[in-house]
């Protein structure tokens, strides 16, 4: 593909006739956030990489979406991460791309395996120490899980699980933490919310993807320290930097992992901060790469080098 440089000055590159729609009614649903519209990103012809697709500007069908977590947001401007169309950018990469199956047709979803909390935290799915790991599994039977549809989705801010399992992982987290799990604002200073157990969700593998050179109880994002069974499954991080929520305004922390669907549910955009992922639709496989997704710190600090 195309890569001509870094700054958002080389743009003028990739330009298009882009179709897109109008907004023509408001109705306060989006009022107290900062986005102000939105760009489809579903395998469909009017999708914004799909249309550079058609086009001819990119020449893959694929992009990646690299979110880094900031503790505020500004309507003047805050770093959110980085957008690559017809691949993705390697140098984001601290660890390994990893590749989960992409279960859906247009849309992208995954085939969730297990659960687990980890504790006393940690950022990346790899623990600090391996030996002193704890972790676990919430109890729910894969071939329950194996009937949900989870789909991932970047649209959606927050990450919601179905209300079936609320008790099951309220009972871990209890016996983790001291106290039940609910979605109510709590005070913690940085020590107590860094403490907070880690959730992994194992994920199935893209089969043809798997490296069989890679050591599953030593490369993040793989299994074999959880699951001797399944050590290629795909383990992926959510630490409570991201899934809990500082508000500004009370000094509190809100837990944004919800468990209120019916059936099926949401990887929202909470699940892939701290990750590169790879959507690609070319060969019908998702990619997840632990990432700090600093897109400034790339453009200012770090050597062009190729792209994959």
């Amino acid at each position: 593909g195309k890569h001509i440089g870094d700054s958002p000055q080389d743009a003028y590159v990739f330009e298009l006739n882009m179709s897109f729609g109008c907004q023509y009614r408001i109705t306060g649903l989006f009022k107290t956030q900062l986005a102000t519209g939105i760009m489809g990103m579903e395998d469909s012809p009017k999708s914004f990489w799909k249309q550079m697709y058609n086009q001819g500007v990119i020449d893959e069908k694929r992009f990646s979406l690299c979110f880094s977590r900031q503790p505020t947001a500004s309507r003047e401007g805050t770093e959110a991460g980085a957008m690559t169309i017809g691949g993705t950018d390697t140098r984001f990469h601290s660890t390994p791309m990893l590749y989960a199956r992409n279960v859906q047709s247009t849309s992208y979803g995954i085939r969730l395996k297990a659960i687990y909390l980890r504790k006393n935290g940690g950022e990346s799915a790899l623990p600090d120490d391996a030996e002193e790991q704890v972790v676990h599994n919430i109890g729910v039977v894969e071939s329950t899980m194996a009937n949900w549809r989870i789909i991932v989705d970047s649209g959606t801010t927050d990450t919601y699980l179905p209300s079936s399992i609320h008790s099951q992982f309220s009972n871990v987290w209890k016996e983790i933490t001291g106290h039940a799990f609910n979605n109510s604002p709590m005070n913690l200073s940085p020590e107590e919310l860094l403490a907070l157990p880690t959730i992994l969700f194992q994920v199935e593998a893209h089969q043809p993807s798997i490296d069989e050179e890679l050591d599953p109880e030593t490369t993040p994002g793989l299994s074999g320290l959880v699951d001797a069974h399944n050590p290629r499954d795909i383990l992926i991080a959510m630490p409570a930097s991201h899934y809990m929520e500082w508000s500004e305004k009370s000094d509190m922390y809100t837990p944004r992992i919800y468990m209120s669907e019916r059936s099926g549910g949401v990887l929202g955009a909470n699940t892939m901060q701290g990750h590169d992922v790879h959507f690609d639709s070319e060969n019908n496989r998702i990619g997840w790469a632990e990432s700090d997704c600093d897109y400034m710190g790339l453009i200012s600090g770090v050597a062009d080098t190729d792209r994959s």
